[in-house]
């Protein structure tokens, strides 16, 4: 386990060299006096190779264990595909190396709380959630935390792009960018909404899932493309959280929209604006990619200030599962669990 007040470069692997991996590296490198990437691996060598030499990794491999074995890392970040994370987190914790790990933990809830018991103590994990660490959702905070906007009276969050739909030249935006996507059977809910739901935990506090409705409505797409979910908090504040990547005449990549509507005051964060609608009214302008590579910045940055001064993570294991938890109880609420009839809308349910 990494040690408090370390004085000299924490030794980092990664773990996966696909689209998302360019981010983390991204961030790992703008801590390079403080880190050193020493090693990337991924069953695609040539994918691995192309990161080494982007970000000017040393040693590339294959394979997990042999590359565990051979370095010497003392943090691994988990950037691989969500069906492999338990198998590295395990392989991490038998070394004593602390872990980052691209969300989700696990892929469902059940597998999460079997992995728990057999790695707590061992090493320190923080689960990769890096909507929350988006500048605009950390600036909302802080208004909240001041007490600008009052009691929470209600919060609703929505995603709508059409980045599931062809565009001019028959492509997916989407899947072009993640081909994994299109063959994902649980998608809107455990692949993109889960963001969401975190931001939405982050922002109100603990949830409550009242009522949930999700449908698979593109032949070409194995997972739901679609879903709208209806929350609480623990004072019964009623909170939304809707979307969907197949709105056609929207655009393939959209930002949110948040409103946080409080006793005292408002916010709504829309395009690229975050504003204060109340008493005081204020807005910020933020640009959108430099928003998304800081939000990358700011998880690896947590990590590694947590991993040093032996402070918490803000999005541990035991974290993400309750947005884990929230994921689950929305498909068995939308009546799409694991044997649900393939091809049907989900039900409303309660809980």
């Amino acid at each position: 386990m990494a040690q408090a007040n370390r004085t000299s470069q924490l030794q980092v692997a990664l773990a996966g060299a696909g689209m998302i991996s360019w981010y983390h590296l991204t961030g790992w490198r703008k801590l390079a006096p403080r880190i050193e990437l020493v090693a990337v691996c991924d069953p695609d060598e040539a994918r691995a190779r192309l990161r080494a030499e982007e970000f000017g990794i040393r040693t590339v491999y294959t394979d997990r264990d042999t590359m565990l074995a051979r370095e010497r890392i003392e943090a691994l970040d988990i950037a691989s595909p969500r069906e492999t994370h338990a198998a590295w987190i395990e392989a991490a914790a038998a070394r004593g190396i602390d872990a980052l790990c691209q969300k989700p933990l696990t892929p469902t809830l059940a597998l999460a709380h079997s992995l728990l018991p057999r790695i707590e103590g061992r090493i320190r994990l923080m689960v990769h959630e890096n909507w929350r660490f988006r500048p605009w959702y950390r600036e909302l905070k802080g208004w909240i935390a001041a007490d600008l906007l009052g009691e929470l009276t209600l919060a609703r969050m929505a995603l709508v792009n059409s980045g599931f739909l062809p565009d001019g030249e028959g492509k997916r935006p989407s899947f072009v960018r993640q081909p994994f996507m299109q063959h994902e059977q649980r998608l809107m809910l455990a692949e993109v909404l889960i963001h969401h739901l975190d931001v939405m935990r982050y922002l109100c506090g603990e949830l409550r899932l009242v009522s949930a409705r999700a449908a698979r409505t593109l032949p070409e797409v194995a997972g739901e493309t679609v879903a709208s979910l209806h929350l609480e908090t623990a004072a019964g504040a009623p909170v939304e959280v809707a979307g969907t990547m197949a709105a056609p005449g929207y655009p393939p990549r959209a930002p949110d929209r948040l409103e946080w509507i409080g006793t005292r005051a408002s916010a709504v964060f829309e395009g690229s604006m975050l504003r204060l609608l109340g008493p005081e009214p204020r807005q910020i302008a933020y640009d959108q990619a430099h928003g998304y590579q800081a939000s990358f910045d700011g998880v690896i940055a947590h990590f590694v200030d947590c991993l040093e001064s032996g402070a918490p993570f803000e999005t541990d294991a035991r974290d993400n599962i309750e947005t884990l938890r929230l994921v689950e109880h929305a498909y068995w609420a939308a009546g799409m669990t694991e044997t649900a009839v393939r091809g049907t809308g989900g039900r409303i349910g309660e809980r």
